[in-house]
């Protein structure tokens, strides 16, 4: 394949129908608990509900409003569980490198079997990371939960409300329960779960000793880059670097004279509403809002943050590193990936 094709692939923007119903849901889960924190003055901790809101829409698949119940219910126990382990495990290396190897082994299983479990097991890993990476998460743990379960609430809430409205088609899933015996019976070998897990945790290991601020944003882009199969790796990780330095970059601009909460908060809910829409049409296209709402929540939860610490740029780099090392697990597996590449692009 030419050159040409392959960068018209990496930004061929699909021409998908406007999911509003999905535009509606995300903007409100992810909106409303930053408002109830802005109000009751705990912007740091309703950040992380927002995020929360974030994690239950991209684990939502939009089957029917009991199975999606069931399924967000099982998502949100565990992610609780998660977040408690990785805040017991802050500044244990060992531990955490340990448990994030077993995560990414369980991860790397649960390729093929659908993505509602893929998803669940991807977030569920990068809840602990981001729960073992900072010492302020074990300290406000328990306003942590509590927000969780608000945006978990809320989340329920308008996903009801837009389903009564709207009436939106539903898309049929598998149970856990069928996809876990699948995978038993199945046993496909555990060759990708070992390169996911020995590459996430290298990684991990890596960061914290070169000392990077933020381990769990190369990791959990390895991850992301890892799990589609070696080609779409590649892609993929073209889509989240063009996306997320786009984002960045967009996200600065605004925040050097944007710094009123309110606003900013405002921002989030635009990001936040066109992110299925850009999800939807292309991957880096949505990942353009996400990189910028990242940058928001963590300027609505310690001002002037993104500009004192270089956060914007941090961001870029660790994605990129990320990307890298997802890029060399997808080459690890199949090695002859570079010569047929190398090969296309001479045709």
């Amino acid at each position: 394949m030419p050159f040409k094709e392959h960068v018209e692939n990496t930004l061929r923007i699909n021409p998908e129908p406007t999911p509003l119903f999905k535009m509606l849901l995300s903007a409100l889960a992810i909106t409303t608990p930053l408002i109830i924190g802005h109000f009751n003055h705990e912007l740091f901790v309703s950040m992380f509900g927002s995020l929360m809101g974030l994690v239950f829409y991209l684990n939502d698949h939009f089957d029917s409003f009991f199975v999606r119940t069931r399924h967000l219910v099982v998502t949100f126990i565990l992610l609780m569980i998660s977040l408690a382990v990785g805040a017991a495990s802050v500044g244990s290396l060992y531990t955490v490198a340990i448990i994030l190897f077993i995560l990414s082994f369980l991860l790397g299983k649960s390729k093929d079997y659908g993505i509602e479990l893929e998803r669940m097991m991807l977030f569920i890993t990068l809840q602990f990371l981001t729960a073992s990476a900072e010492v302020v998460i074990k300290l406000k743990l328990t306003s942590l939960l509590l927000y969780s379960s608000i945006a978990f609430l809320n989340y329920l809430f308008w996903a009801y409300v837009i389903f009564k409205v709207t009436k939106h088609e539903t898309k049929l899933t598998v149970s856990k329960r069928a996809t876990v015996k699948k995978i038993i019976a199945h046993n496909r070998g555990i060759k990708f779960p070992l390169v996911c897990a020995i590459f996430s945790t290298l990684g991990y290991i890596l960061a914290q000793v070169f000392e990077f601020a933020h381990a769990n944003w190369i990791v959990g882009t390895a991850l992301i880059v890892i799990l589609p199969d070696s080609y779409q790796s590649i892609y993929k990780s073209a889509q989240r670097v063009l996306g997320t330095i786009l984002g960045v970059v967009i996200a600065s601009v605004i925040l050097t004279y944007a710094h009123n909460q309110l606003l900013l908060i405002s921002f989030v809910f635009i990001c936040s509403f066109l992110m299925p829409l850009g999800l939807s049409q292309n991957y880096w296209v949505g990942n353009i809002y996400i990189a910028a709402m990242i940058l928001f929540f963590l300027e609505i939860a310690a001002p002037q943050s993104t500009t004192t610490h270089h956060l914007a740029y941090w961001r870029a780099i660790d994605i990129i590193l990320g990307c890298s090392i997802g890029v060399l697990a997808a080459i690890w597996l199949k090695p002859d990936i570079v010569k047929k590449s190398i090969k296309s692009l001479r045709h």
